[in-house]
């Protein structure tokens, strides 16, 4: 049975990738016909009429189509071959690429990083804020060394190495008459130009929370995201209950972060690829980072029961 060489596949994608013989050649330098005798003898071992002459130029079939596709994908496994070697060899200078949930990735971990690479100068971290579906993607292509998403993710090929439960807040301005209370109670919200964040998890449970005291807050607007509700709160808007994170980087523009009682939980998870071992650095950062997680939980509920 023939075999399909390497050199026939690189120049049949070269082809492809360029549009002709000739750039194709020049891209893998060989001579044209060195590249038109690797496609002849690509057909002939495929029994496929891969290219049509026009003028002067080549088209590829819809066969060359359908197997080009196919040739992508080994390709890009070849390249994250490559990427692995790459990281084996570059371990000692501690590369680390963590994926996170907005709220997570855009304030906290960045700080997060800044500190890792004082303690670590040789580190290269990079950082990608993503919505948590797209964060389980970049950790199944293994795009990332782990990921941070909200809720426990159900996929085959993504394990969750811990799980991380912190409470909502409630974010106030800088000249709030309840900015001296030590933590506010639902009925604290009554009357209070409130900015409510939905449609999410965290509407839902904040409304039952509300609906259980018999408390209907003064909603004046509305958000999809917590940083945007903090954003209105530090203009002096009105109050709101926001995820711990996006509190904790809304400080720096006055807001204000007091405890929630009742507690309202906000949970997320720590992910890798599953079935695959993560390097020894991957293990310490994942570490590291929940200690940081559990620093801010203590200083945003301080005296807390289990803390």
């Amino acid at each position: 049975m023939p075999t399909i060489s390497p050199k026939q596949v690189a120049a049949f994608r070269a082809v492809m990738l360029t549009g002709g013989i000739t750039r194709a050649a020049s891209m893998l330098h060989l001579t044209q016909p060195a590249v038109s005798r690797l496609i002849k003898e690509f057909e002939a071992t495929l029994g496929l009429r891969l290219f049509e002459r026009a003028g002067s130029g080549i088209v590829p079939t819809r066969e060359a189509s359908v197997m080009f596709s196919e040739v992508e994908r080994l390709f890009t496994g070849l390249d994250r071959l490559m990427q692995l070697a790459i990281e084996l060899r570059q371990e000692p200078t501690q590369t680390i690429r963590i994926a996170a949930f907005p709220a997570f990735g855009n304030g906290f971990l960045p700080r997060f990083v800044s500190r890792l690479r004082k303690q670590v100068p040789d580190c290269r971290p990079s950082v990608y804020s993503l919505a948590s579906p797209n964060v389980i993607d970049y950790v199944v292509n293994e795009k990332c060394d782990f990921g941070v998403a909200i809720s426990v993710p159900e996929h085959p090929l993504v394990s969750v190495v811990a799980l991380e439960t912190m409470q909502h807040v409630v974010a106030i301005p800088h000249d709030h008459p309840l900015r001296h209370r030590p933590f506010l109670e639902p009925k604290d919200f009554t009357g209070q130009a409130f900015i409510a964040i939905s449609p999410s998890l965290m509407h839902l449970r904040v409304d039952a929370l509300f609906a259980e005291h018999g408390v209907a807050p003064n909603t004046i607007a509305q958000t999809s995201q917590s940083t945007v509700a903090c954003a209105m709160i530090g203009a002096g808007m009105g109050i709101a209950v926001v995820d711990p994170f996006s509190a904790e980087d809304a400080k720096a523009n006055g807001v204000v972060v007091k405890p929630l009682r009742p507690a309202v939980s906000y949970e997320f998870a720590y992910v890798l690829p599953a079935k695959k071992e993560p390097f020894a650095f991957v293990t310490k950062t994942i570490k590291a980072l929940q200690e940081e997680v559990a620093c801010l939980r203590d200083a945003q509920h301080p005296g807390a029961p289990g803390h």
